[in-house]
């Protein structure tokens, strides 16, 4: 031994409440006046180094237009931050909206490593972290601190959940004190790229008694893996992971547990009157919630030889269940708290109901997302198809504004992938809605089409540009082709709007007004569907039907006219005369 006396650590560990505060929008304030705002900055510091020691607290430091305070007690921090939103409240009465200075505070219990110059820790970081989630005059805290409080203030909070923050590993639960303000954003910082697959499982589907349905179930179950990889809002589990599980023996959680997966898809099959019924189920794994089930008689024959449209069935039943149970999810709940994969999911169904409402809320999940992660290319590209519906829509408070919104973010899905089939096709659809520029439409088509020949959403919105350019056979080959890998069921009367117009342009105006009709009934919202009706209709000579179909169509647009719908409309010469007439026929307004 030595006989050197131990070294001594220059920290030391503590336990304190610690709580972050900083100003809204400081640049711009800066930019305003920055002699007025470090004056008023300072008079603020004066008061908080005045006032917080009678709330067992001291001032940590100030980074210029932040705070870092620390408490010995719970209920001494709420009421100290309290009285420092209440002196910016007071200050900004005397001053134009365009002055007026926000605090956003963030508190955590934190334990912490300090010496003579700072504090570190994770914890120190979190309270950093949660200060992000509140909005302009906005207190909020963590759970940890939330129970410290216990019944000493008589205060109101408000349940935020699990709220996912920059550079922290895991959802950290978080309350807000009050109600939100009128100007309450609850931005978020990252998420994860691979956070926005929903994970699905799919396990054999198994029969203890007969080998041929049992192969059957196997077969279905390898075919469906196939299937649902090509998705592009699906994250499958490999079979090579789910291959030792079993259906009849494993629970939920085991599943769960074993690969991570939110939804399991699974099933029986069985023979049944020479041929084989398959009985399948989609359900939550952490719930054990059923949220689809379905049985298929026949599925298969007597030789387990599968059905050819049994597979596409699934496909899309497995979509529209996972879209549909993620929009019941997040109904009611704060942004933060969700998984992105939910809010991806959640905005494509909502978005697509077409109601002003619910397309806003799904831009305010997207836009929430790319808060998160701001170049993620997936979230770009579908702001950036929203923004088209909103153009397609003509919706209330349509600007031209929405056009340069469409084609940007749906640049920028490129710009952030250029491989990803996805953004090309749905750039393409920008270019063609947004800017009219069919030649950048067709190349973002082809070089999506080159990378996945299968791509549905390519194959469709090809299939709408050939229909304008008048090349009417390629279109309905295309919108066929689109229809065979269709997956997404809350865009089902996109494609069959689209599969209208290309029939229209094949001059098959009977099938053009049947398809165009099932569009209309799917989803009654969506404008071009009863345009394509109309003209089918017209051109069937079926003219009482087609002014019914043209009272619908100023009923839910009230200032459409042939002449603004055909400066608008990017068609070829030959079917804007066509529309021109007919539109007229059924006597739509000229101007």
């Amino acid at each position: 031994m030595s006989g050197l006396p131990p070294r001594t650590s220059p920290f030391t560990r503590a336990t304190k409440v610690i709580a972050v505060a900083d100003v809204v929008e400081s640049v711009r304030l800066m930019e305003l006046g920055e002699q007025e705002f470090v004056t008023r900055w300072h008079q603020f510091v004066n008061f908080v180094q005045e006032h917080v020691p009678l709330y067992s607290g001291r001032l940590h430091k100030s980074l210029g237009d932040g705070l870092m305070l620390e408490f010995a007690d719970a209920p001494g921090c709420i009421r100290a931050v309290l009285a420092m939103q209440a002196w910016f409240r007071d200050l900004n009465q005397g001053l134009a909206a365009e002055e007026h200075v926000h605090l956003r505070i963030g508190a955590h219990v934190a334990d912490f490593l300090a010496d003579k110059y700072d504090i570190y820790g994770t914890d120190v970081n979190v309270a950093a972290r949660i200060a992000s989630l509140a909005g302009p005059g906005e207190i909020v805290i963590s759970a940890a601190l939330r129970a410290r409080l216990g019944a000493s203030l008589s205060l109101h909070f408000e349940d935020l959940g699990n709220c996912h923050l920059k550079h922290v590993r895991q959802p950290v639960h978080a309350y807000r004190l009050g109600q939100a303000a009128e100007t309450s954003l609850l931005p978020l910082q990252t998420a994860d790229m691979r956070g926005l697959r929903t994970s699905v499982a799919v396990l054999p589907f198994a029969s203890r008694t007969e080998p041929v349905a049992a192969a059957g179930g196997e077969t279905l179950a390898d075919e469906l893996v196939t299937a649902l990889t090509r998705s592009d809002v699906l994250q499958v589990v490999s079979r090579m992971s789910t291959a030792p599980l079993d259906a009849g023996r494993d629970t939920l959680r085991t599943v769960s547990d074993e690969v991570g997966a939110r939804y399991v898809l699974t099933g029986r099959a069985r023979p049944h009157a020479g041929a084989m019924v398959m009985h399948a189920e989609l359900a939550e794994a952490g719930s054990g919630d059923v949220v689809w089930a379905e049985t298929f008689h026949p599925a298969a024959d007597a030789g387990g030889l599968l059905d050819g449209d049994l597979l596409a069935r699934m496909v899309t039943a497995v979509h529209d269940a996972v879209i549909q149970h993620e929009v019941q999810c997040v109904a009611g709940r704060p942004l933060p708290s969700l998984e992105g994969s939910s809010l991806l999911l959640a905005s494509l169904g909502l978005m697509h109901r077409l109601s002003p409402l619910d397309m806003a809320s799904a831009r305010g999940m997207l836009e929430h997302l790319l808060e998160r992660w701001r170049r993620h290319p997936v979230t770009h590209a579908w702001l950036g198809h929203l923004h088209v519906m909103r153009v397609q829509q003509a919706l209330p408070g349509l600007t031209r504004q929405d056009e340069a919104l469409a084609r940007a973010h749906a640049a920028a899905a490129v710009q952030g992938d250029p491989t990803s089939a996805l953004g090309l096709a749905l750039d393409g659809h920008a270019s063609m809605h947004c800017a009219s520029n069919m030649e950048a439409a067709a190349e973002r088509f082809a070089q999506a089409l080159s990378l996945r020949p299968g791509h549905s959403l390519a194959h469709l919105f090809h299939a709408e540009w050939l229909a304008l350019r008048g090349q009417g056979r390629a279109a309905r080959h295309a919108a066929a082709q689109a229809m065979d890998g269709i997956a997404l069921e809350p865009l089902r009367y996109l494609y069959d709007a689209i599969s209208a117009l290309a029939a229209l342009a094949h001059r098959d105006s009977e099938e053009a007004a049947s398809l165009a009709l099932q569009a209309v009934q799917r989803n009654p919202r969506y404008l071009p569907a009863w345009r394509t009706l109309l003209v089918a209709q017209v051109e069937s000579e079926r003219l009482g039907e087609a002014r019914c179909s043209q009272q619908q169509l100023m009923k839910r647009q009230p200032a459409f006219s042939v002449r603004a719908f055909l400066n608008a409309a990017p068609m070829g010469d030959e079917l804007q005369e066509r529309f021109a007439r007919a539109l007229a026929r059924a006597g739509a307004p000229e101007t």
